[in-house]
């Protein structure tokens, strides 16, 4: 029996570009560029304590949140400051607050658009087809929370 040879159909130069798109999501500093013009946007007819860091400034910094603490953050930040991309930076309580309050603004993809989603209970004993139990305690009691693990490939 001779082997089959797979054939690799996948558009390199399209991947390649995704890659480098991922690249700049995490490192988009746009919020540089409009610092203060947003800040002046935010304490517009604001009564009470200002504003002194923009809403793209704290969302950039929750997308870093999945991997770096508070108080890391809070190192980036005076990091940014030092090289003279951000007026000053703010502490670690201040990124928890913002950060915290935060709601996630979620586009969901159309039927046109091709998209993937992922997600891993990495650790987890499955039971009954790829929903795992996880206990937490609350409130002096275990309760058991369900935790779908999915994948849905790019469509080809």
């Amino acid at each position: 029996m001779s082997k089959r040879k797979s054939k690799d159909n996948r558009n390199w130069k399209q991947y390649n570009e995704q890659l480098v798109v991922r690249g700049e999501f995490y490192l988009d500093f746009t919020f540089v560029r409009r610092w203060d013009k947003e800040l002046e946007e935010m304490n517009k007819g604001k009564r009470g304590g200002q504003y002194r860091y923009p809403n793209s400034f704290m969302k950039w910094e929750a997308v870093w949140k999945q991997w770096v603490d508070y108080r890391g953050l809070e190192g980036v930040a005076r990091s940014l400051a030092k090289l003279g991309l951000i007026p000053n930076y703010n502490d670690y309580s201040t990124i928890w607050h913002r950060v915290h309050d935060m709601i996630p603004e979620i586009r969901l993809p159309t039927e046109k658009e091709s998209f993937e989603v992922a997600s891993d209970g990495s650790g987890l004993k499955t039971k009954q087809s790829l929903i795992s139990n996880v206990m937490i305690w609350s409130h002096r009691r275990f309760l058991w929370v369900g935790q779908q693990v999915s994948n849905f490939p790019e469509k080809r």
